[in-house]
């Protein structure tokens, strides 16, 4: 009965018609849609208060293994290799994506007006001006960057960034504590590793069990975020958001290729047996929470070795942010195209380097925090952005549900590059076996 249920409240079609009807529930009745916010922060919020204990045990384990194992220590290097690549793609398609559909597109004085009326609206002007003052120092520059760089990566409590969902310092102190614990395996550490399995099994359980919810929340949440934006920005920044589709959809089709090339599929059936953890990704609009369904896609459906998945999966979405890279390159062009700033060839290289040091400081964070360091962008490149943030927020919904999308099924790619698939290389087929028993 409960395999019946989860294939007919997963169906791919269910869900897509979850999302239709949010869509139109969210423009006809947008009162409503707005009541029914809370209700879809009620279920994030029960997932990622899950997912942590998840990406704590799994990258630890995964630490502790690797470490422990001098042939696979090498798999380190690959990762900030591949990382790195995958930073400099996801800037160049974002560049290309906005020559190929420049994101002001040609702004008509009525599109102006909206984009006036946006940028002038007194309820945008307090919302940003309250994000500034609570994200920013003293300055004026956004946390976290300048002086306070190393601070979004360095934990002086874990247990307050396990709480605030600190993503990229849990990362980093289980780094430390796994390849630590890796150096005492036979004074009781097998112990201790065998607990940190039993939690990443018991809170997996728990996604599944909650991922039965998903098209309720999903209709919750989409119809909410349809209803808060409205059409007026939709139509005024629509070349904006249609550079963006076009960087997206790029990003995914190559990862889908790599993955396809990596596991023998075609890129289709690599996208079917992906097409759950994308529409996590889509509806979630949290990287970190489709941690656990993407490792269980790439091990159980694409046949990748469980035991080095485990780790590089989480860690790459953590430090490896695509997703924001290509985000910061179009924003900043979008930014450079309305004021009519024409960038010299040495610019366009600084926007590049640029947008992946954003991307970068952008670990861990999300929403409004994500939007400011576009910041770091402009700064180099003289460009005023106090009009553009109010846009690009008003808009944010659905641009940060592209970014998931990217930051998950991207690094999923640069997995499979990573990763070994168990039928191509029989060495580490053992490893996947001992971790799945």
């Amino acid at each position: 009965m409960g395999g019946v249920l989860s294939r007919l409240l997963l169906n791919p079609v269910l869900v897509l018609a979850s999302l239709a009807a949010a869509v139109l529930f969210g423009f006809s009745s947008p009162a409503l849609a707005s009541a029914l916010e809370p209700l879809g922060g009620y279920y994030l919020s029960l997932l990622k208060v899950v997912v942590l204990p998840y990406l704590f045990s799994a990258i630890m384990s995964g630490i502790a293994h690797i470490a422990a194992d001098p042939a696979s220590r090498r798999y380190l290097g690959r990762i900030v290799v591949v990382c790195i690549l995958a930073m400099i793609t996801a800037a160049l398609v974002g560049l290309a994506a906005g020559f190929v559909f420049p994101p002001a597109g040609q702004v008509s004085g009525v599109a102006l007006a909206a984009l006036g009326d946006i940028v002038n609206g007194s309820s945008a002007r307090r919302f940003v001006t309250d994000t500034v003052v609570t994200l920013s120092s003293g300055s004026g520059a956004p946390a976290g960057t300048g002086d306070n760089f190393f601070e979004n990566f360095i934990p002086e409590n874990i247990f307050l960034a396990l709480s605030s969902g600190d993503t990229i310092k849990v990362v980093l102190f289980c780094a430390v504590f796994g390849a630590a614990l890796s150096r005492h395996l036979d004074h009781g550490g097998r112990t201790l590793l065998g607990l940190l399995q039993v939690v990443q099994l018991t809170s997996a359980e728990i996604i599944r069990g909650l991922n039965l919810l998903l098209p309720f929340a999903l209709f919750a949440m989409i119809s909410s975020q349809v209803a808060h934006v409205g059409v007026g920005p939709l139509i005024s920044l629509g070349g904006f958001l249609l550079a963006q589709l076009a960087a997206a959809v790029g990003l995914v089709g190559i990862s889908l290729l790599l993955i396809a090339q990596r596991t023998g599929l075609s890129p289709v059936a690599a996208a079917v047996r992906l097409g759950d953890v994308m529409m996590q990704a889509l509806t979630t609009r949290s990287s970190i929470a489709c941690i656990p369904q993407a490792v269980d896609a790439m091990t159980h459906r694409l046949g990748f070795a469980r035991s080095v998945t485990e780790l590089v999966l989480p860690l790459c979405i953590a430090i490896n942010r695509i997703g924001p890279i290509f985000y910061y390159v179009i924003g900043a062009m979008f930014i450079a195209q309305i004021y009519g700033v024409m960038l010299e060839p040495q610019e366009w290289g600084i926007l590049v380097v640029a947008a992946i040091g954003a991307g970068i400081a952008s670990s861990g964070g999300t929403g409004p925090i994500t939007v400011l360091l576009i910041g770091l962008v402009a700064e180099p490149l003289k460009l005023p952005i106090e009009a553009a943030v109010v846009l690009f927020i008003a808009v944010d919904p659905i641009v940060d549900a592209l970014r998931t999308v990217v930051q998950v099924v991207g690094n999923c790619a640069v997995s499979a590059l990573i990763v070994p698939v168990p039928e191509k290389s029989t060495d580490l087929a053992t490893a996947s076996g001992t971790a799945t028993s």
